[in-house]
């Protein structure tokens, strides 16, 4: 039996990918082991979208190829290779045997798997609904490497999610390029909402998170509507990258952030305990200390529950690479650093609001200090905080549990059960 050592990089988007083409190989034989000494073919799958990613990619390429031994074969799929072509690939990295690009698992079957072998932990799973974008942000990657905005067949992704709660998966984590754009490329104005609620009226005990959500494609009515869905939790991930009109423009991206203020304040009004998630971009190209200060000041009003923050690097190939003036690297991570200072404090005061509240809680297992942890439905998993539960009784990884949270962190909660 051939054995293999996978390694994913990046986004939930590939992992996902990468899970349905584990199945695919241990379908086909294939035994996955822990050590790259152990495999006949050690396979990387990568993320290219920005500069650290790149570099992310090459340096595990560089390391795994180091230590191959005779006989054994590195493979490279994903991403980089969707971004910068075999051809090029080969001469920069010759100690890989092969390059495949996006989706691999196509490579392997006629059509796409609905089963896969879940890599993180077993009670929560990435559903991606779509593949691609149609969004021209100047500073983005995606449309040259993902290609337009292709949705997956409703019928499709329902037998997937049939699936994955029969495997025991608590929470389906809906994910795409742009989520709220799913159904448009087949002309379904409303298919984020129409699968939602096919989702919804599945059978057994799970909820549904929506991550990814393009601002212009939220309104109050679909907000309204989505907020009715009783398996989805009341979370939303809009990822703005900046507040001020001129930087907006120059980043092609909708420049009305008093459009979406007044549309968190709605939601905040409709279910006050809704979690807001966002990410922005710092030192893009002409960003001037005023608009910096603007960005400053929008999450100080808004007050995001949590934020992820990224500095600007000009990607080969997109339009804002050649736009000036620059900002100089040092004057990037110093405004990084200052926004994810801001943010800490308040990340820390909206959780303390949450004291007293009652939660429901996915258990997820314990910490390497024993304690029993899990997440809220305003947490997701891996890049928000987590949820740790104060109780002598034993709890079971996989149970949703209630609660009231009664201490917080700076970026966790912990709740006693009900």
């Amino acid at each position: 039996m051939p054995k293999i050592y996978p390694v994913s990089l990046g986004c939930a988007k590939n992992k996902a990918d990468f899970e349905k083409l584990l199945y695919v190989l241990i379908s086909q034989g294939w035994e996955p082991v822990l050590t790259p000494e152990e495999a006949d073919v050690i396979w990387i799958n990568t993320c290219a979208f920005i500069r650290p990613a790149v570099e992310e990619a090459i340096d595990h390429i560089i390391e795994l190829g180091s230590i191959k031994q005779p006989g054994q074969k590195l493979v490279v799929s994903g991403c980089l290779t969707a971004r910068y072509g075999k051809e090029k690939l080969k001469t920069l990295l010759p100690e890989v045997d092969e390059f495949f690009s996006i989706e691999p698992f196509q490579y392997f079957s006629s059509s796409e798997p609905i089963k896969r072998i879940l890599s993180e932990n077993p009670f929560y799973a990435y559903l991606k609904i779509a593949e691609g974008c149609n969004k021209k942000c100047s500073y983005c990657t995606i449309p040259f490497i993902r290609g337009k905005l292709r949705s997956k067949p409703l019928d499709f992704l329902i037998k997937e999610a049939r699936y994955l709660i029969e495997l025991g998966v608590k929470e389906l984590i809906l994910v795409a390029q742009d989520t709220t754009s799913y159904g448009l490329d087949f002309g379904e104005k409303r298919g984020l909402l129409k699968l939602i609620k096919a989702l919804d009226s599945l059978k057994g005990d799970f909820r549904i998170r929506l991550l990814y959500c393009y601002p212009s494609g939220l309104n109050k009515k679909l907000v309204k509507e989505l907020l009715e869905v009783e398996k989805l939790v009341p979370y939303f991930d809009i990822p703005i990258q900046h507040s001020h009109p001129e930087v907006l423009k120059r980043m092609r991206r909708p420049a009305n952030s008093e459009r979406l203020k007044n549309l968190i304040d709605y939601i905040r009004d409709l279910k006050p305990e809704t979690g807001i998630r966002t990410t922005v971009i710092v030192g893009f190209p002409g960003e001037s200390e005023e608009e910096f200060e603007h960005l400053l000041n929008f999450l100080k009003t808004v007050e995001f529950d949590y934020l992820g923050a990224f500095i600007f690097y000009p990607e080969e190939g997109t339009l804002a690479e050649k736009l000036t003036p620059k900002v100089k690297y040092k004057e990037k991570v110093k405004r990084k650093r200052l926004l994810l200072k801001l943010q800490k404090e308040i990340t820390k005061k909206r959780l303390a609001h949450r004291i007293g509240q009652e939660e429901e809680v996915l258990v997820l297992g314990s910490d390497i200090r024993g304690r029993t942890f899990g997440i809220s439905r305003f947490q997701a998993p891996e890049i928000d905080g987590v949820t740790y539960i104060t109780t002598k009784k034993e709890i079971l990884p996989g149970e949703l549990i209630k609660g009231k949270i009664v201490r917080s962190g700076t970026y966790d909660v912990w709740i006693r059960p009900v």
